[in-house]
């Protein structure tokens, strides 16, 4: 079985294509505030590269934040179209979570930059999530370990998916986590 991960949460694009839960290939892309150009044609041609048809997607795994505004709303769009559309299993890994599974350790703290501050998440060493997200000025950032600092490890990524169950495309949203000045 084919799946594919789609994560646009940052200014690095990533495509990922797995067979029965291992890599195939990962193909990668920064840009700033493109994203629309790139992710389809980033997809297009992976399949095509792996001679994969597009019909053979059988998994469709989302990043749904925290990140980019703009970049996650695409990438949810694309996968909720083509899960619904195709009738295909999907599922949402926070950005966070993803981190989190690439760190082998008791209590993961994973953080994301932003303008202004942070996103944050402290994972047990299952990547289950341990307290709500949140947001944090830079200065208080102490003991996280930032995303720019880890390697993502996607064989563990989708064998944490692996155990989540398939979500209604409908019901697969992005993950904000900031306030906006209106609900302050």
């Amino acid at each position: 079985m084919y799946s594919l991960l789609i994560d646009t949460h940052a200014k690095i694009i990533n495509i990922v294509l797995y067979k029965d839960g291992k890599m195939v290939k990962k193909d990668s892309k920064e840009t700033l505030k493109s994203h629309s150009i790139y992710v389809m044609p980033m997809i297009r041609d992976l399949l095509q590269d792996c001679g994969v048809d597009k019909k053979e997607i059988k998994e469709l795994i989302v990043v749904n934040g925290p990140g980019s505004f703009t970049g996650i709303r695409l990438g949810i769009t694309i996968a909720k179209t083509w899960a619904y559309a195709k009738k295909i299993k999907i599922k949402a890994i926070s950005s966070l979570q993803m981190l989190a599974c690439s760190l082998n350790k008791d209590i993961k703290k994973v953080a994301i930059s932003d303008p202004k501050g942070y996103y944050v998440g402290v994972f047990a060493s299952n990547n289950k999530l341990l307290e709500d997200y949140k947001y944090i000025a830079s200065k208080d950032l102490k003991d996280y370990k930032k995303e720019e600092d880890i390697e993502i490890d996607y064989n563990a990524v989708y064998e944490f998916i692996s155990y989540l169950p398939a979500l209604n495309p409908h019901a697969v949203n992005p993950l904000y986590i900031k306030k906006i000045e209106v609900e302050k």
